[in-house]
């Protein structure tokens, strides 16, 4: 099959939904299928709003992947809208024209340069991948002009206001099918009007795993047999962070010797966390260690060197980093939200708390470091959850059949599948 992926970010913009997108990608090519990602020219997200991109390759080959880069910005027709906005009657009209969410239609990063290069390229399926900005509106109207099944991975974060926007229910209407990440992830796009939605979820590459060498990590910096309480990822108040400085500034008036651990991009920290790192007294910023712009290799060592990994999240649509860390044989606790609901089994392989309350995050925190028996049996539970369902050649299998269906099925007319609605994927092998 010829597939073109569209997706506002790709590698080596950093995220679980460019981490996965890449992912089956590649393994898509390495099955005889020739993939496309159309994207944007962003290395970080600060380039989502940049007029002129990360000056990435607008055109090269990436592990048999063939990735197409576009600005941005918009260009000058985003640039006419927003000075009409300026205009008196501006707001109106637009509003006719766009609908009440062309906020979201305007919004940076655009999708407006995505269209003539879309329009171009020959495909049999395109799949839209993460529809939290608001390049989709753009991809998915413009997919009605042309004669290819059209597959949604929205990679929605269900329980964000975001997400509620009555437009989606219209951009579901130009999709064959709908591949989701999780079971709550599917009743919510069925009741938006997505014809159906197959449950994929995210997932691992096993072999990743097996060379991790915590013990080097904590040599490196200095850690010793102190306690040691992960975060991996975007730093900001959605995913946590500044809760979770919270929390153990409570555990450390049990436990002192304890260290915070921090990884992820530098430039995915915000004003919050850095706000709240820099509040904490000289004392307690000595107990917390910051890994910035690690290089992906070292990831699974980094969590290895940790006892647990607290990822109070709100904004996820799956949660990577729990599958990452279970493949470490580490206990994971995450926020109450639907998402993670569907991935954690609460007091099975770790604990949900309540979003943005450190005391509850930190009572789980301090439960866990005191048990090494129940860190170990959690951690032994979630590595057999992840080899049983979350490897990333089953998540292919999923999107290669759902791609197959709909392809095999469309209608001449529509580039449609009537049929979507009632298909299952075959069981992957393992």
């Amino acid at each position: 099959m010829r597939i073109v992926h569209v997706s506002p970010s790709y590698t080596p913009c950093i995220g679980g939904s460019e981490r996965m997108l890449q992912a089956v990608s590649e393994r898509l090519v390495a099955r005889g299928h020739a993939v496309t990602v159309l994207t944007l020219d962003c290395a970080t997200q600060r380039d989502f709003t940049s007029r002129t991109g990360a000056g990435l390759p607008s055109c090269e080959l990436l592990n048999g992947v063939k990735i197409i880069r576009v600005s941005p910005s918009g260009g000058g027709f985003l640039r006419s809208v927003e000075w009409w906005l300026r205009q008196r009657g501006g707001w109106r009209t637009t509003t006719w024209l766009l609908g009440n969410d062309f906020d979201y239609a305007l919004s940076r990063p655009s999708g407006l340069s995505m269209i003539l290069p879309l329009l171009r390229l020959k495909a049999d399926v395109v799949g839209t991948v993460n529809w939290g900005f608001g390049v989709s509106f753009w991809v998915c109207h413009s997919l009605r002009l042309r004669r290819v099944p059209h597959v949604a991975i929205p990679v929605l974060h269900i329980d964000r206001p975001w997400a509620q926007r009555k437009l989606y229910a219209r951009l579901f209407k130009t999709c064959a099918t709908a591949i989701v990440l999780t079971d709550a992830e599917q009743e919510f796009v069925r009741a938006k009007g997505a014809p159906s939605a197959v449950v994929a979820g995210g997932g691992v590459e096993p072999g990743r795993f097996q060379q991790r060498d915590g013990a080097a990590i904590k040599a490196r910096y200095n850690l010793g047999a102190r306690q040691v309480v992960g975060f991996i990822g975007r730093q900001d108040s959605l995913k946590g962070v500044p809760t979770l400085v919270e929390a153990m500034r409570i555990v450390w008036e049990h436990a002192p010797q304890t260290v915070l651990l921090i990884a992820g991009p530098r430039s995915h920290r915000d004003r919050a966390t850095s706000d709240k790192l820099h509040a904490l007294s000289e004392s307690e910023r000595q107990r917390v260690l910051l890994i910035d712009d690690f290089a992906d290799e070292e990831g699974p060592s980094i969590i290895e060197a940790c006892d647990l990994l607290a990822q109070p999240s709100v904004e996820e649509a799956f949660g990577l980093v729990l599958l990452e860390a279970w493949m470490c044989g580490k206990p994971v606790i995450g926020a109450d939200i639907p998402a993670t609901r569907c991935l954690v089994d609460h007091g099975g392989d770790g604990w949900l708390v309540a979003p943005f309350d450190p005391v509850d995050l930190a009572a789980r925190i301090r439960s866990l470091l005191a048990d090494p028996e129940t860190r170990a049996a959690f951690g032994r539970r979630g590595r057999a959850k992840v080899l049983s369902r979350y490897t990333w050649g089953r998540i292919t299998d999923i999107w290669e059949a759902t791609y197959r269906t709909v392809v095999t099925h469309r209608s001449p007319l529509t580039g449609h599948s009537p049929q979507a609605a009632s298909h299952q994927p075959r069981r992957p092998h393992h």
